[in-house]
């Protein structure tokens, strides 16, 4: 399956803000976009003005390298949801019921990555079956636990550091290690993204 393995640090730079994707270290001093800043100016080159188009391409890059998803997928992504009323919200809502960032958000992981490696290697069950698909979209009532004693080790020292994560659409059972699906996340339970999605809509619709 392919993937994109190219240093996590410098997306956030090239973004130009935190998109979470080592963990702790985005929260910690260590962050390299709060010590060296933006992606560095190239000497000579000319300050010109950004283009609708480039605004747009950012932002979809930004959510793109947040979710870990490449360039195809993302865009199969994008026309499932184009079926739908309100296509920016059920863009995130998709990215948001993948496994990976289920697994994320309950806090068995510290990052996405993280939480995409747990389900490649097999540790992650959803309705006690084992699944390695991290672009497995979950569905309400299902739930998602840890398989085996090998994944348990890697997850309850993730727990025992921090508090049980607050999700509307997901309820978290600490002494289980078992997370269940309440209902498919709404348009309200995916605020605080950043980025415009309305803008990779008009990105996709020229």
């Amino acid at each position: 399956m392919a993937r994109d393995i190219g240093p996590k640090c410098k997306r956030c730079r090239k973004a130009k803000e935190k998109l979470f994707l080592r963990g702790e270290k985005c929260f910690s001093d260590k962050c390299v976009l709060m010590k060296r800043g933006e992606e560095p100016m190239v000497r000579g080159r000319r300050r010109r003005r950004i283009s609708d188009y480039a605004i747009q391409l950012h932002e979809k890059q930004k959510l793109r390298m947040m979710y870990g998803v490449l360039e195809r997928q993302f865009r199969n992504y994008y026309e499932l949801a184009a079926k739908s009323a309100n296509t920016a919200a059920t863009l995130v809502i998709l990215l948001e019921r993948r496994l990976d960032n289920v697994v994320f958000r309950l806090g068995f992981a510290n990052s996405r990555p993280q939480a995409r490696q747990f389900v490649r290697h097999g540790h992650i069950a959803v309705d006690g079956r084992r699944v390695n698909i991290p672009s497995y979209l979950v569905k309400a009532g299902q739930t998602i636990g840890i398989n085996g004693e090998n994944g348990l080790k890697l997850v309850k020292p993730i727990l025992a550091d921090k508090e049980p994560p607050a999700t509307a659409w997901l309820n978290m059972d600490s002494g289980a290690v078992t997370g269940k699906i309440i209902r498919e996340p709404l348009p309200e339970d995916v605020k605080g993204i950043p980025c415009n999605t309305q803008l990779i809509v008009e990105l996709y619709s020229k």
